[in-house]
C-alpha cells in the first residue's frame, strides 16, 4: 500500500503557490488522512530564502489543525536549511526536514537548484570552473545536515544533481563524495524522503535520491519516506506511484509516515 501522506508541503508562507486551507481542502479531495506543512525557516538573513512570519504561519496551521479535526490530521512541520537561523520556536513543530539548499562561501550564500547558470556562474567564479569540487562541498555540508538542523527528514539528499550535470556513474570524485556523506547520514536515525519535486516540475524524470543511493541506504538499514516537496497542490501526490516503484526495486519492504506516537512502517 502506498501510504497518502505528505510531509515536504509549502504554501504562501514561503514560495510555495497555494493558501494553506486550500491545501487541506485538496488533501481532502484526494482522500488523505493526514497532511504535514513544511515552509521553508525562518531566516534573518537576505540572502538566504524563508518564511518572515514564522509566528503567523505556525498560528495558522495550528488554527487549521482545529478547524479540520475530525476530518484529516494535520502536522506542523518546517524545512530548515543548514544556514537558516533558530529562531526561538523550534519546540512547536511536530518535524522537521533537513535540507541544503546553499554554499556559503565566504560571506556570501550560493543557492545549488536555482538554475543551470547560476550554479555554472557560481562554480567558474569560486572553483575554477571544477564542479567536481562544488559537487564535494555540497557533499561536506549535506554529511552534516542532521547535526545542523536537528532534523527527523532528511530533504534531497543529491538535489545537487539537478542542475550540475554530473555523471555520477563516472566521476570518481563525485562518487566517493556522495558516498561518504550517505554513509555519514546513515549513522544517524534520520529518515531519507524519497522526493518527487523535480518530477512534478519536469526536470527529473525519477525521485531524489538516486537508484544508486537508494540501494545503499536499503544495504545499511536505513529507512525512507516518501515526499512531493509540493509547491502546488494539484501536485500534491505527484509521483507516488513511480517512487514507490522504485523503492521496491531497490530492497525495501516498507516506507514511513509520522503519526501522534512518531513515525511508523508501513508495508508495501
Amino acid at each position: 500500500m502506498i501510504p497518502k501522506q505528505n510531509l515536504h508541503t509549502h504554501c504562501t508562507f514561503c514560495d510555495g503557490k497555494d493558501e494553506p486551507e486550500d491545501v487541506v481542502k485538496e488533501a481532502l479531495r484526494l482522500g488523505m488522512s493526514s497532511l504535514g506543512f513544511s515552509s521553508h525557516s525562518f531566516t534573518g538573513n537576505p540572502k538566504v530564502d524563508g518564511m518572515r512570519d514564522e509566528r503567523g504561519y505556525i498560528d495558522r496551521i495550528n488554527a487549521l489543525k482545529v478547524k479540520y479535526q475530525g476530518k484529516i490530521k494535520i502536522y506542523l512541520g518546517v524545512e530548515r536549511d543548514c544556514f537558516t537561523e533558530i529562531s526561538g520556536l523550534e519546540g512547536e513543530y511536530d518535524y522537521k526536514i533537513g535540507s541544503v539548499h546553499y554554499l556559503k562561501i565566504g560571506e556570501e550564500y550560493e543557492a545549488v537548484d536555482w538554475s543551470k547558470d547560476r550554479l555554472k556562474n557560481t562554480c567558474e567564479k569560486y572553483f575554477g570552473g571544477d564542479m567536481t569540487r562544488l559537487c564535494e562541498a555540497y557533499f561536506e555540508l549535506e554529511s552534516n545536515v542532521v547535526k545542523m538542523t536537528d532534523c527527523q527528514i532528511i530533504g534531497h539528499f543529491d538535489l545537487i544533481t539537478l542542475f550540475s550535470g554530473m555523471d555520477d556513474r563516472e566521476n570518481r570524485g563525485f562518487i566517493d563524495a556522495e558516498m561518504a556523506a550517505l554513509d555519514e547520514l546513515l549513522i544517524t536515525d534520520a529518515l531519507f524522503e524519497v522526493n518527487t519535486g523535480a518530477m512534478a516540475r519536469g526536470y527529473r524524470a525519477v525521485p531524489y535520491p538516486s537508484e544508486k543511493c537508494l540501494r545503499r541506504i536499503r544495504e545499511k538499514n536505513g529507512r525512507v519516506i516518501i515526499s512531493s516537496d509540493c509547491h502546488d497542490c494539484s501536485k500534491l501526490l505527484y509521483g507516488f506511484d513511480a517512487a514507490a516503484e522504485l523503492i521496491k526495486k531497490c530492497g525495501f519492504k516498507e516506507v514511513y509516515i509520522l503519526t501522534d506516537g512518531g513515525f511508523e512502517p508501513v508495508s508495501l
